[in-house]
């Protein structure tokens, strides 16, 4: 048995691979920074009877060499639950790299919740513009998204107001709340993401998405070398692959693969299927 898991901090996807069936199963996320040893186990817990590993490629949210002890304790947890001799713990940001590239060399992109980007070469990150959050950066992401629609909605540049509210079944001092006052902001605020998408052919939702993806370019994609091909990975990305691929075109760019998961493509680098 060999296991390749991608994980955020809410939901981590485990791809258990038997030489012949590639199983998927689910369970909560796991963040190596956010998150001590004993509610790492009690994620892994939620997996099932699955025997001895061979190995173990884990990717996720807290892990990489910008978080060392968190790594150390990642790897620890994984080595305990599964009895592998060979265990890895590397960032989202790598595993985002190596599912698009592969061994090759271009631009990786993780469009989600959040942003981040790379220059990757043979399954390495050469070169990463820091994304710092959906507060100071995470342009183009859900939560900078929905940033932006609570924004024109409320400030009047966008004509939906008494559709939003009615649709989430939210209030002005509520939205303000969750903002502020409780965690996960970022999560509520990328929950708005399926409203965006889903009123796209109202002209100023489409500009303020255009706006988002064209900021993300100018302040992440333009510290890249600009002939290298751009490909994203991540919920957002597919979701508005065209008006995405549409808005880095205009910008220069050339856009390669998009993809909602790494799955596929890291069982191929792993694996080479």
């Amino acid at each position: 048995m060999k296991i390749i898991a991608d994980s955020g901090s809410t939901k981590c996807t485990w791809l258990l691979i038997d030489g012949v069936h590639t199983r998927e199963v689910r369970t909560r996320g796991i963040n190596a920074v956010q998150h001590s040893p004993e509610q790492i186990r009690e994620a892994l817990a939620e997996l099932p009877p699955c025997g001895a590993a061979e190995a173990v490629y884990f990717y996720g949210a807290g892990c990489g060499r910008t978080f060392p002890d968190a790594t150390a304790k990642m790897v620890r947890a994984l080595s305990e639950r599964f009895g592998a001799e060979h265990v890895e713990a590397e960032s989202d940001l790598l595993g985002a790299a190596r599912a698009l590239w592969g061994r090759g060399e271009g631009i990786a992109c993780i469009l989600g919740t959040g942003s981040n980007s790379c220059l990757c070469c043979n399954g390495e990150i050469l070169k990463n513009v820091p994304p710092l959050g959906y507060v100071l950066g995470d342009e183009g992401s859900g939560a900078v998204l929905g940033r932006n629609l609570v924004n024109g909605i409320f400030k009047g540049h966008i004509p939906l107001r008494e559709e939003f509210l009615a649709a989430h079944g939210l209030t002005y001092e509520e939205i303000i709340r969750r903002v502020y006052r409780e965690p996960y902001a970022n999560r509520f605020l990328a929950s708005f993401a399926p409203f965006v998408h889903a009123h796209l052919d109202c002209p100023e939702v489409r500009a303020m998405v255009a706006e988002t993806f064209a900021d993300f370019a100018q302040r992440n994609l333009s510290r890249y070398p600009v002939h290298l091909t751009v490909a994203c990975i991540g919920g957002v990305a597919a979701a508005f692959e065209g008006l995405l691929r549409e808005v880095l075109a205009q910008g220069g760019y050339r856009v390669g693969r998009i993809a909602a998961s790494p799955a596929e493509g890291l069982i191929k680098y792993h694996y080479g299927k």
